[in-house]
């Protein structure tokens, strides 16, 4: 038995760098003071990471991004609570179908949805913007993430608090409000913060439907690498890793996200 663990723990540790080996790359060879992105790095500057603060096509895009991540959100997690919240309270055939509807976004690949909205949004002309496209679109694919974080939480949810809630005089909507959504919170947020980063990270549908004047901050990372190789990219990508477990460990110790799963 002992040897079993020890050997779990050796080939848990063989995964765990195997995985963070290529983050590791990527922090050193932005430290480089070469011209190009080369491991092992050469020499030690901060150069690149000043040269990233200063970039305002980076920093534009960057906000772009945050922009259109933050309105798919907000979209993404109204509609995937009432999906959730429906799917709590019904039974039968329709629940089954509109699951598979909803949740059909996590196993259809990318590029098919991208080629999908594209021919979509054409029908409707030049009404909406590409802003807005990319907003419905992040939408539709970060909603499944929402329903599964949210549907987490309900499940083990005792029915009796609404009605306790509706029993004491408090109306449907205040109970909502007041009851229901305070204790699915956790799977909100989670769902929030996971949809946050699918659309932050969504290089592909823009691929399809960018303009000149809607670039985001992925697509102008793919640009900058088809162009030039720098450990700017390098530096760009630190930051955002840094970034990244920050957040999650704000998330964490204030939701305690770990809960759900």
């Amino acid at each position: 038995m002992n040897v079993t663990k020890i050997l779990g723990r050796i080939f848990r540790g063989l995964v765990y760098i195997f995985l963070l080996c290529p983050l590791v790359t990527v922090i050193l060879t932005a430290f480089s003071d070469t011209n190009r992105v080369v491991f092992p790095p050469r020499g030690f500057t901060l150069e690149w990471f000043e040269k990233a603060a200063q970039s305002s096509e980076f920093i534009n895009s960057f906000f772009t991004s945050v922009q259109i991540a933050a309105v798919s959100v907000i979209i993404s997690c109204i509609l995937g609570t009432m999906v959730s919240l429906y799917f709590w309270k019904t039974q039968g055939k329709a629940k089954a179908v509109f699951e598979m509807i909803f949740l059909s976004p996590i196993v259809v690949p990318t590029i098919i949805s991208a080629v999908a909205f594209l021919q979509y949004y054409y029908l409707f002309g030049n009404v909406l913007t590409t802003f807005w496209k990319l907003c419905l679109t992040y939408a539709a694919i970060e909603t499944p993430y929402v329903i599964r974080t949210v549907t987490a939480c309900l499940v083990g949810l005792d029915a009796g608090f609404e009605e306790a809630s509706l029993v004491l005089g408090a109306s449907p909507v205040k109970t909502l409000f007041k009851v229901t959504l305070p204790c699915i919170k956790t799977g909100i947020v989670g769902g929030a913060v996971f949809s946050f980063f699918v659309a932050f990270d969504e290089a592909v549908i823009i691929m399809f439907m960018r303009d000149a004047r809607c670039i985001t901050f992925p697509m102008r990372l793919y640009s900058y690498i088809t162009e030039s190789f720098t450990p700017l990219i390098s530096a760009i990508a630190t930051i955002f890793i840094l970034f990244a477990v920050i957040i999650i460990m704000i998330v964490e110790k204030t939701i305690g996200l770990s809960k759900l799963y």
